[in-house]
C-alpha cells in the first residue's frame, strides 16, 4: 500500500463570512494552545480535560462570567504523531506530483507573501519552531522542544533542538538562525502577513528587532515583546506561517538573493528548483529529525484551470489534485476517492469593503492618496445595506450545490464554537439576524436609499478552495435580485491584495477570502476599527478599539474571552461582514484505494484528489 507522508498544509488568515469550510472530522476540536509555562505531568492531565470543556456561555447581568481555562502547550508531541520505525526508514522512490491552483505569491522567502503562500511553498523545505497536532489542533514541539512565557506575556523563551542540520553543507541549526529568520519578516521589502505584527512586537527594522529577540545560547531563543501578547507560540508556529527558519550561515555567505534561489532549510523536503507559473520541485531529505518522506521527489504542478487538473488526475499525470466538490462525482467515477481531514481546515468569507474608521480619512488624504479609507457616502457604511447583503445570500443552497451538503453552521465570523468564550446564543440567534430573506433584503435596501448602487464583486480564488469563484458567481445572482447593480471583476488574489485591501481602497467591493481554524483574537487584526494598517475594517464604533487592545494584549484568559465576546457582538450586530454559515466537517481530498494515508503533520489540505 502506497503511503505518502506529506501532502500539503494550507494555512492563512482566518476570515469567514459565508463560513463554508472544507474538511474536518471532528465538530468540536480543541482550541489552539494559549501561552503559559510548560506544565508538569499532573498539570498536563488536568489541561487535557480542560481542552474538552464546553465553551463558556455569554454572561448576563445576573450571571457572573464563567472562568475560561488556560490551555498550556504540551512539552512532547502527541503519541499519534510519533512515526514508526518503518515510517522513518522506508522509501518508496518515485516522484509525487500534486496539481494545485497557483499560490498568491510564488516565492521561497516567507517574508515576501501571505501565510498561505509561505505554508504551501516554504514549509516543505524548512520548519517553524512550533507544529500543530493534526488530530486535535494543539500546539506541539517542532524545532522548539518547549517554551514558556512570563506572567505578563512580554517575554517568551523557547528551548531548541540540538540535533538538526541544514540541507547541504550549511551546518547545525541554532538560535542564531531563528534571529536572522525573524529579521527577514521586518525587512523593508517584506510584505508578509506578519510584517506589521512583528514590527509592532519587536521593531521596525532588523537592527531594532535584534535588540528584542536574543539568542541566549545556541539552543535558547528569547522573544522580548514591546507589548504583551498571549500568542507568541502561535506566531512561531506552522499554522501562522511566516516565521520559518533559514540558514544564517548561507545568508551571510551568499546574500539574500542567492538564499532565495537555492534556500537551505531543515524540512523533510529539500528545495531543488521552481519555474514561475509552472512547477516547484523538492527532493527527499533522508535524515529529517521528525520523519522522512516516502517519495524521492515531490512536485507541485501549478495549473489554474480546474478541468485541466481533473484531466491530469484521470490520466495519471498527477497523483493528487485540487478540484471543487462539484467535480467530485466525475473524479470518483474515474476511480478517485475523497480523503477526509482530521481537523476543520479551510473556512471561506465574503468581506464587505469600505467600512473604514472616520478618523482615518485625514491621514490618508494628507499622504496624497485619493479615494481611500473613510468616505462618508460609502453605501456599505449603512447597516441596512450590510444587513440586506447578508439577507440576500442563500447559504443552504451554496452549501448544497457547491459543497455537497457537508457543511455545518458556523455562526460568528472567525470564532469557532470550540474556542474559549463562544456563546451558544450566537447560534440560536443566527436565523433571526442573518437568515435568508430576499424580500426583507430588498426592503432594507430601499429604506437605505441605496437601491441600485454599484457594487464591484471581485472574483478571485486561493489554493484550498476552488469553490471561491463559483461562490462569487452565486453571490452575483443573489445580490442582483435584491436591487444592487453588481459588476464583476476577475482578479488574482495577489492583485486584489495590492490594489484594494492593503492600500485601503475596498470601497464598494465584495470579495471572498479564506483561512484556517485558529485563536479568535488572531483574526481581530484583519477586521477592526484601528488595528494594523493594511487590513480590512468592518466596524466604525470606537468601542471596538478598546476591545481590540484588550483582546490582543491581555494574558488573562477570562479578560480576553470577555473582550472577544464584546468585539464579536459589535461586528456581528453591525453587520460588518457577511455572517458565516457553514463549516464543513465531511470529506474533502480525493484519492483511490492505493494511496489512502496521504497526510501532513498538521491539518491536511481541504480539496485534493489523488490517484
Amino acid at each position: 500500500m502506497v503511503k505518502p507522508t506529506i501532502v500539503f498544509a494550507l494555512a492563512g488568515a482566518l476570515l469567514l463570512a459565508i463560513g463554508i469550510a472544507c474538511g474536518g472530522a471532528s465538530e468540536t476540536p480543541a482550541a489552539p494552545a494559549a501561552p503559559a509555562s510548560q506544565p508538569s505531568s499532573e498539570q498536563q492531565q488536568t489541561q487535557q480535560g480542560q481542552q474538552q470543556a464546553p465553551a463558556a456561555a455569554e454572561p448576563t447581568a445576573s450571571e457572573p462570567p464563567t472562568a475560561i481555562p488556560t490551555v498550556v502547550a504540551t512539552a512532547t508531541p502527541s503519541p499519534t504523531n510519533t512515526p514508526t520505525a518503518a515510517q522513518e526508514t522506508t522509501a518508496l522512490g518515485g516522484r509525487l506530483r500534486i496539481a494545485t491552483i497557483p499560490p498568491v505569491q510564488q516565492l521561497t522567502g516567507s517574508w515576501l507573501g501571505t501565510t498561505t503562500s509561505a505554508n504551501t511553498q516554504v514549509r516543505p523545505f524548512t520548519d517553524p519552531l512550533v507544529h500543530t497536532d493534526r488530530f486535535d489542533g494543539s500546539l506541539v514541539p517542532g524545532l522548539a522542544t518547549s517554551w514558556e512565557a512570563n506572567e505578563d506575556g512580554t517575554q517568551w523563551t523557547f528551548q531548541l533542538r540540538d540535533d538538526v542540520n541544514f540541507h547541504g553543507d550549511w551546518g547545525a541549526f541554532t538560535a542564531h538562525d531563528v534571529l536572522v529568520s525573524a529579521g527577514f519578516i521586518v525587512r523593508e521589502d517584506a510584505i508578509a502577513t506578519d510584517t506589521g505584527l512583528f514590527r509592532g512586537l519587536f521593531g521596525d527594522n532588523e537592527e531594532e528587532l535584534a535588540t528584542n529577540i536574543v539568542a541566549l545560547d545556541d539552543n535558547t531563543i528569547q522573544f522580548n515583546l514591546k507589548t504583551p501578547n498571549s500568542l507568541m507560540d502561535f506566531f512561531a508556529g506552522a499554522q501562522q506561517g511566516n516565521l520559518f527558519v533559514y540558514s544564517k550561515a548561507q545568508y551571510e555567505a551568499e546574500g539574500i538573493e542567492q538564499l532565495q534561489l537555492k534556500p537551505a532549510g531543515v524540512g523533510p523536503w529539500v528545495f531543488e528548483e521552481r519555474t514561475v507559473d509552472v512547477n516547484i520541485l523538492y527532493s527527499r531529505n533522508a535524515d529529517h529529525y521528525r520523519r522522512s518522506p516516502f517519495f524521492d521527489e515531490m512536485e507541485y504542478v501549478l495549473i489554474p484551470e480546474e478541468t485541466t487538473r481533473l484531466a491530469q488526475l484521470q490520466t495519471g499525470q498527477v497523483q493528487i489534485g485540487e478540484i471543487s466538490r462539484e467535480l467530485h462525482t466525475d473524479a470518483q467515477g474515474s476511480g478517485l476517492e475523497v480523503l477526509q481531514s482530521e481537523l476543520p481546515s479551510i473556512q471561506v468569507a465574503f468581506i464587505i469593503g469600505g467600512v473604514y474608521n472616520p478618523e482615518e480619512a485625514g491621514p490618508c488624504l494628507a499622504e496624497g492618496f485619493e479615494n481611500c479609507f473613510y468616505q462618508a457616502d460609502e453605501p456599505h457604511l449603512d447597516p441596512k445595506v450590510r444587513e440586506a447583503i447578508n439577507r440576500s445570500i442563500n447559504r443552504e443552497e451554496i452549501n448544497r450545490e457547491l459543497f455537497g451538503g457537508i457543511g455545518r453552521q458556523h455562526t460568528v465570523w472567525g470564532y469557532h464554537p470550540a474556542l474559549p468564550g463562544y456563546s451558544p446564543r450566537w447560534t440560536e440567534e443566527f436565523d433571526d439576524k442573518y437568515g435568508f430573506d430576499p424580500e426583507l433584503a430588498a426592503q432594507l435596501l430601499e429604506e437605505s436609499g441605496h437601491k441600485g448602487y454599484k457594487l464591484n464583486l471581485l472574483l478571485t480564488e486561493l489554493p484550498g478552495v476552488p469553490e471561491m469563484i463559483p461562490m462569487g458567481e452565486a453571490a452575483f445572482t443573489y445580490l442582483t435580485q435584491i436591487g444592487i447593480d453588481v459588476e464583476t471583476e476577475a482578479i488574482k488574489w495577489s492583485d486584489y491584495r495590492a490594489k484594494y485591501y492593503r492600500p485601503g481602497k475596498t470601497h464598494g467591493t465584495l470579495a471572498a477570502t479564506r483561512g484556517t481554524y485558529r485563536p479568535a483574537d488572531i483574526t481581530l487584526r484583519f477586521y477592526n476599527r484601528s488595528g494594523n494598517a493594511g487590513f480590512w475594517r468592518t466596524s466604525v464604533d470606537p468601542m471596538t478599539d478598546v476591545l481590540y487592545d484588550t483582546a490582543t494584549q491581555s494574558v488573562d484568559p477570562e479578560v480576553k474571552a470577555q473582550a472577544l465576546r464584546g468585539f464579536r457582538l459589535f461586528v456581528r450586530d453591525g453587520y460588518g461582514s457577511i455572517a458565516p454559515n457553514y463549516k464543513a466537517t465531511g470529506r474533502s481530498p480525493c484519492q483511490n484505494g492505493t494511496t489512502r494515508t496521504a497526510r501532513s503533520t498538521t491539518a491536511t489540505a481541504s480539496t485534493f484528489c489523488a490517484v
